[in-house]
């Protein structure tokens, strides 16, 4: 959607059409493969589980820029989904913008954030000035915090694409930044706050103001933005850019990669007729079973292996492993994915756990009943794992590994007081 179709038609964009989004709608783990991959009640209810988080975070999103696009907040990879849900479900857009900006003022929330960013290798030099900067906003400086976060921005647009001539964020159209497949670009997010950024201000605005006016601030013509509305709204801008960022390098890796020609299309097709049929036939062959924790035959192995080195990473605080462990339907850096399994575990560590059960109801789908010990309470979770190859579910026998679903929440629940555990119990 271009952006004068997008004004002209009076609809807000959805995230719902973004590719990520309709590749996954449109994938096996959604549609025809997943009906044959998972052919019982228990393998069809977790199935239905990842549509549902699929259509939550759609809402989610959506639900943020109908409350706060006009306002010029932008959506990132680094805001808490559960504080967002809380920010989405205020009735004003007032009370939702105070939500969010009460949200970042919270201990260890912009470390969490900052720290992310260490994925860029030309953020990691401006990671020490963002990290004052923190400080500056967490004190009510917020005067300086804006300075600062403004003029990272910028530096780092300029380094992120040198290579493609020097060119800061300032000097970009609103257009550029809608890329094609990340939250952040819809139109309601930076290329709206693009205009308020880029906006040239000649004669001096002394009222306060709640944009980041980037000519006015660095030209002195805007004399009062010191306050957390503003200082927020660059923070929110800051982790936005980076994921613009992530969203561009994708695309232009994807740009050179060569075309397949007509007889590669065949042979793929060819290939996956043989493959469907090879699954089939397996796949008829194949029993719901109780994993062996203390002798796994064959392909258990490998999923007791998995699991256990999810929990020894949580254990361990090792969040770069930890979060490999995560699916990647985002195509997230592995930064970024550590970035996250960080911001959700670092609250909640364990000093010891015990898997107690683990059932495999269908060929790319286990049921993990597992013991987890903290310092001062301990309980059990359910927790569901689901074997993928990328986006699409994957057997024992084909490429794949195992990865944790739900992880956000299903670790940290108490299964047996929620009377969620026997739900990992064989029919």
């Amino acid at each position: 959607m271009t952006r004068e179709n997008y004004e002209n038609s009076g609809k807000r964009e959805s995230v719902n059409d973004l590719s990520s989004i309709k590749e996954l709608k449109r994938s096996a783990s959604g549609l025809e493969w997943l009906g044959r991959l998972l052919r019982n009640d228990e393998a069809r209810k977790s199935a239905r589980g990842v549509r549902e988080e699929l259509d939550g975070l759609v809402s989610l999103v959506d639900g943020f820029y109908r409350l706060l696009g006009d306002r010029n907040w932008a959506f990132s990879d680094a805001l808490n989904l559960e504080r967002m849900r809380a920010v989405v479900s205020k009735p004003t857009p007032g009370e939702a913008e105070r939500e969010l900006i009460e949200y970042l003022k919270e201990e260890e929330v912009l470390h969490r954030m900052i720290t992310r960013l260490n994925r860029f290798p030309d953020m990691r030099p401006r990671i020490p000035l963002l990290e004052k900067a923190e400080q500056d906003y967490l004190r009510g400086r917020y005067y300086s915090s804006v300075l600062v976060t403004v003029t990272v921005m910028d530096g780092f647009v300029n380094d992120a694409f040198r290579s493609e001539g020097r060119k800061g964020l300032h000097a970009r159209e609103s257009e550029e930044l809608h890329a094609g497949d990340c939250v952040a670009t819809v139109w309601d997010g930076l290329p709206s706050i693009q205009k308020a950024f880029t906006k040239s201000i000649h004669a001096r605005i002394d009222e306060p103001v709640c944009e980041v006016y980037r000519h006015g601030i660095m030209h002195g013509m805007v004399t009062d933005y010191d306050n957390d509305v503003v200082a927020s709204k660059a923070w929110c801008m800051l982790f936005a850019v980076g994921d613009w960022v992530d969203a561009e390098v994708r695309k232009r890796e994807t740009e050179d990669e060569d075309p397949r020609n007509i007889v590669q299309v065949l042979k793929g097709l060819s290939d996956m007729q043989r493959r469907n049929a090879e699954n089939d036939r397996r796949l008829e062959n194949w029993e719901k079973h109780r994993v062996n924790l203390e002798h796994p035959a064959g392909p258990d192995e490998e999923l007791v292996r998995v699991c256990a080195g999810f929990l020894e990473a949580w254990k361990a605080k090792n969040y770069g492993v930890l979060g490999s462990f995560f699916p990647n339907f985002a195509n997230k850096t592995p930064g970024a994915q550590a970035g996250e399994a960080r911001e959700i575990y670092s609250p909640h560590p364990i000093e010891g756990y015990k898997i107690e059960e683990i059932i495999r109801p269908a060929a790319a789908v286990a049921s993990a009943k597992i013991r987890l010990r903290t310092s001062d309470r301990s309980w059990t979770a359910a927790i569901r794992l689901s074997r993928l190859e990328g986006t699409a579910p994957a057997a024992d026998w084909e490429p794949g590994a195992w990865k944790v679903m739900g992880y956000g929440v299903d670790p940290f629940v108490d299964a047996e007081k929620n009377r969620l555990a026997g739900d990992v119990s064989p029919a």
